[in-house]
């Protein structure tokens, strides 16, 4: 079994030598680290030649300046191996034998896609911070995908991160799945994709992947705009459609439902702390017509909050509501939506 890992490299000098020492050192070998330097403007380009150079396994590829979509698409394209995952420039695995439990996961049980959770990485202090333990991968193991799912939903631990995920290489390219270039919250709609296709879905209780927070490169760092809303709308319409043209079943489309409800509410919280989750919007109107579906499939924990008060009040003062709470905590969880 090989794993293809696709890093996305722009201007991250800084952190990059130790993203990709994190995956080379690891004790499983058969690997590829695909370093897809996106027209960096640093010494970011170099560092991934030099990499290149010290470990046969690392592959740099240059492209101009497309966005990070653009470059995992190119990474997608051009990966060998079996299974391929995702890491961002400034973020690592947590120890050297990461990529070994991954694959006795999936060498003692195929799946199409592996979730885990991940670790925080607080940048200033320097110190790793992991989350609450799991004890799942055996249930998950016994449910079938759509059951699978929303346990893992139902437990709060569902990320729309790509990172948290190891997906059949055949999976993604048979069905055609690409991360949309030129939008933001790509990882939303591409996890989403992903899940609709796939046949089984595992889960390994190892928080591995280390997240780097508390620096000013990082996207979730910038500040929410109208467009970034817009995306994420977008996204969640086109994947609501995408279950009845997919023909999936009643309990596969719920499990998306499921999915999507919390970038649903993430959609109303970050609109509603800007003004602009209105009635007379047209973006506000189409999600307002979602909200019976999506707030129905309520199993993660922060949807079941927001459905309850949504019957309560409705969907505008449940907007803003949401509205602050996001301005409050800035985001609702661990979990961000990307």
């Amino acid at each position: 079994m090989k794993i293809s890992i696709i890093i996305p490299v722009y201007n991250s000098q800084d952190y990059l030598r130790d993203c990709v020492k994190s995956i080379t050192s690891q004790t499983f070998r058969d690997v590829e680290v695909l370093l897809v330097d996106d027209g960096s403007t640093d010494d970011s380009g170099a560092l991934c030649d030099a990499l290149a150079a010290e470990d046969q396994r690392v592959i740099a590829i240059h492209k101009p300046n497309d966005g990070t979509s653009s470059a995992r698409n190119v990474g997608v394209e051009r990966a060998t191996g079996d299974y391929l995952t995702f890491c961002d420039n400034d973020d690592f695995l947590r120890d050297d034998q990461c990529l070994e439990r991954v694959a006795q996961s999936l060498s003692s049980r195929p799946v199409d896609v592996l979730m885990h959770d991940n670790c925080m990485y607080d940048d200033p202090q320097g110190t790793v911070i992991p989350p609450k333990e799991t004890n799942l991968a055996e249930k998950v193991a016994a449910l079938s995908k759509a059951d699978a799912i929303l346990e893992v939903i139902s437990q709060g631990l569902m990320a729309r991160a790509v990172w948290n995920k190891v997906v059949r290489t055949e999976l993604v390219r048979s069905n055609g799945i690409v991360f949309p270039e030129g939008m933001r919250n790509e990882d939303t709609d591409w996890s989403a994709s992903v899940l609709e296709y796939a046949q089984s879905v595992g889960w390994l209780d190892d928080p591995y992947y280390c997240y780097r927070k508390g620096h000013g490169y990082a996207q979730t760092s910038k500040p929410v705009t109208r467009v970034m809303t817009d995306d994420l709308a977008a996204i969640i319409g086109r994947h609501v459609m995408a279950i009845d043209n997919l023909g999936l079943s009643d309990l596969d489309a719920h499990a998306i439902h499921a999915y999507l409800a919390y970038p649903f509410i993430v959609w109303m919280g970050q609109t509603g702390s800007m003004g602009e989750c209105r009635k007379d919007d047209r973006v506000s109107l189409e999600m307002c017509a979602h909200a019976p579906l999506l707030l129905a499939a309520d199993e993660d924990p922060a949807v079941h909050l927001a459905a309850t008060a949504y019957r309560v009040v409705g969907f505008w003062c449940t907007a803003r509501l949401l509205g602050v709470a996001f301005r409050l905590r800035g985001l609702f969880g661990r979990h961000h939506v990307s």
